[in-house]
């Protein structure tokens, strides 16, 4: 397999600011609704705060084993990736498809905001 790839410009702008260190932290877990429902894809945010990096990893990990989305119906099996520093992509296998859901860590950089 190949794949295309993205070669960042010399000129390119400036970096966003460091803020992995920030906290509180929650796990999010976002998923395929089930078949034609709405909206297509679930977004979850925990409700626990972890004043700790490390350990909102540790559950996001075990989100990762516990949570069980609306598909697949029947699942055979359950394979978790490190996908970067904060999260994890979840492939599911079904009796008949595959699935995936993506579990990782977040931080609010600020208040929700409201539409205007």
């Amino acid at each position: 397999m190949t794949y295309d790839t993205y070669e960042p410009s010399a000129a390119a702008g400036p970096a966003e600011p460091d803020v992995t260190g920030q906290g509180p932290w929650r796990v999010l877990v976002e998923y395929s609704n089930r078949g034609d429902l709405k909206p297509p894809t679930v977004v979850q945010v925990g409700k626990t705060e972890h004043a700790e990096r490390g350990v909102a990893l540790e559950a996001a990990l075990r989100a990762c084993r516990e949570f069980n989305p609306p598909d697949p119906a029947f699942e055979q099996s359950r394979q978790v990736y490190r996908d970067g520093p904060d999260g994890f992509l979840v492939v599911l296998e079904g009796a008949m498809s595959t699935f995936h859901m993506s579990v990782r860590i977040v931080s609010p950089l600020g208040p929700p905001t409201t539409a205007q």
